[in-house]
């Protein structure tokens, strides 16, 4: 027996609605990084696809401290501001009469009386109304107010969800600056504390220095590696950690990692116990960055194992890969510890007197790198009280073509000496550092002043610029613009000096004609290394 065709007709139409249903609650897949205009947009052209309409305006508030924004959309056409005043006045009409929220109104227009349908999208400050017009006879159908409501009520949490989203990026934005400011203002007054502990060193000439001076070194690069953790966790959240590769020697990135963390390890009254091969091991990886990944490894193991204990640095290297362990005999690790043990900002129990120090950043940054070196990082431990050990397993290289070690840098590696410009507001580090340029034979001119430096070069043509950035009314950017406008980069170095450390920082520099970005406390080996040009301690701007 043939179906009716009204019992089909009404099938048909069924299947249409179903369908146009599921294509209106897949809209909130298009809005994902989409602000509330491109919401509104989008959700405005899916239900006129829909329903028949002669227009479709909206009247409402996408962000906190912004005027209402309003959309016409006339016979299938946005219109312009100009020419939709008179609509915005004849809304101002309809609010006053107080229409229900969707009740369908004959109301009168710019262009003809229609039948309107007034939809609320929230209330409070963001709130804000839709409509809705045609001027057919039976609009809206009960299914069209039902496509109506839907829309309404998804282009109000895809305007929500935007806002959202807005809100988290300004939070993220003014933690940003706020790290980067909180960094430099920290750094510059650390700058000359670790300078001038570096230069009496030199000058006692080999003799012991008094405890104090220990303590006040050691607290001070401590401080200095926190601010540093800091502003890499702040890397890491963003996704701008990059790597500077090349073939290097591990066992050599091992050995700097120990001679730099000896004055803790001798204060703990630790054994430590190094494992390496008698050959190079190569790896093509970030010496920076690796030599981060096993001082932090290398400092838990020292931080949390209790004075007079045992530690070990062990490598193990097969063909195509190299296997790098550090145990010790400490606190271990709880169980309920190993699942979070990499988070960021994440910690065991921490006493009250919060003598294992840090931040909960470490293992983050170990975890990070040894992943953009390709490699893994593996934990173990029985437990509380039966010590840890932490494995990483890197790549390994065949013989370089270039063998590329990591030489021990002295001062005297740089050559012979240069004529130094130096430039800093930060008196007590533009007076350290000319007294450190100085010792080794350098021939400096430092000023606090930006415009007296250019005055200083028509006389004085030197051969490295050190430059601060923060500096009074021309900063260190515009500064060395205009000495790359003077000299060439062949007749003058420029190296940025500052305090700010950020992804945008370095890229500013390169923009400028910085051929090397430092970050304070900068190593005194690294300062050496830019002024001297020795890429391979000095990082320069890629």
């Amino acid at each position: 027996m043939n179906q009716p065709i009204s019992e089909h007709q009404d099938n048909a139409n069924a299947d249409r609605s179903l369908r146009d249903l599921m294509g209106l609650l897949a809209l909130p897949a298009l809005w994902a990084g989409r602000d509330g205009a491109a919401i509104l947009q989008i959700t405005i052209e899916a239900v006129e696809r829909i329903v028949p309409m002669r227009f479709t305006m909206v009247d409402v508030k996408l962000l906190p401290d912004t005027p209402s924004h309003i959309v016409l959309r006339l016979d299938g056409q946005y219109i312009d501001a100009a020419e939709r005043s008179e609509w915005e006045a004849a809304t101002r009409e309809w609010e006053q009469t107080r229409l229900p929220d969707g009740r369908v109104h004959l109301l009168f227009t710019p262009r003809q009386p229609m039948r309107i349908v007034r939809l609320s999208m929230g209330y409070g400050k963001f709130g804000g109304n839709i409509w809705f017009g045609s001027k057919q006879h039976d609009f809206p159908s009960e299914p069209q107010l039902a496509f109506l409501r839907a829309a309404a009520s998804l282009a109000t949490t895809g305007l929500q969800t935007a806002r959202a989203h807005h809100e988290r990026e300004q939070a993220s934005r003014a933690k940003d600056e706020f790290l980067a400011m909180l960094g430099h203002e920290l750094r510059n007054p650390l700058a000359p504390i670790i300078t001038v502990l570096d230069l009496l060193k030199l000058r006692s000439k080999g003799q012991q220095l008094p405890r104090e001076h220990q303590i006040i070194e050691r607290q001070a690069k401590h401080l200095s590696n926190l601010l540093d953790d800091l502003l890499d966790a702040t890397r890491i959240i963003q996704g701008k950690v990059e790597l500077k590769r090349e073939p290097l020697d591990l066992c050599s990135v091992i050995h700097r990692t120990v001679e730099a963390s000896d004055t803790l390890v001798q204060e703990r009254r630790h054994s430590l116990t190094i494992r390496l091969p008698e050959q190079a091991v190569w790896v093509y990886g970030d010496p920076t960055r690796l030599m981060q990944v096993f001082a932090n490894l290398l400092s838990n193991a020292v931080k949390y194992t209790d004075p007079g204990g045992k530690i070990e640095i062990a490598m193990q290297a097969s063909e195509g890969q190299v296997a790098i362990t550090v145990q010790d005999n400490g606190s271990g690790i709880s169980p309920t510890l190993f699942p979070r043990l990499f988070n960021i900002f994440e910690q065991g129990a921490a006493t009250i007197d919060r003598g294992k120090g840090g931040l909960g950043i470490g293992l983050a940054l170990v975890k990070t790198f040894v992943e953009l070196h390709e490699g893994t990082v593996m934990a173990r431990s029985e437990g509380i009280g039966c010590g840890s050990a932490f494995t990483v397993s890197l790549p390994r290289l065949s013989q370089p073509n270039t063998l590329q070690n990591l030489p021990d840098f002295t001062p005297a590696a740089a050559g012979s000496a240069f004529r130094i410009l130096l430039v800093d507001d930060n008196i007590d580090a533009l007076e350290s550092l000319r007294d450190y340029l100085a010792h080794h034979g350098h021939e400096v001119v430092a000023t606090s002043e930006p415009l007296q430096a250019l005055q200083i070069t028509q006389t004085f043509h030197p051969d490295v610029a050190v430059l601060d950035i923060g500096l009074p009314g021309m900063d260190g950017y515009d500064l060395a613009a205009a000495l790359r406008g003077r000299f060439s980069q062949e007749e003058l170095r420029l190296v940025a000096l500052t305090g700010y450390g950020q992804t945008r920082d370095f890229e500013r520099s390169k923009a400028a004609g910085f051929d090397t970005h430092l970050v304070k406390p900068v190593s005194l080996e690294a300062l050496d290394a830019a002024i001297a040009g020795l890429s391979q301690a000095a990082e320069p701007l890629p």
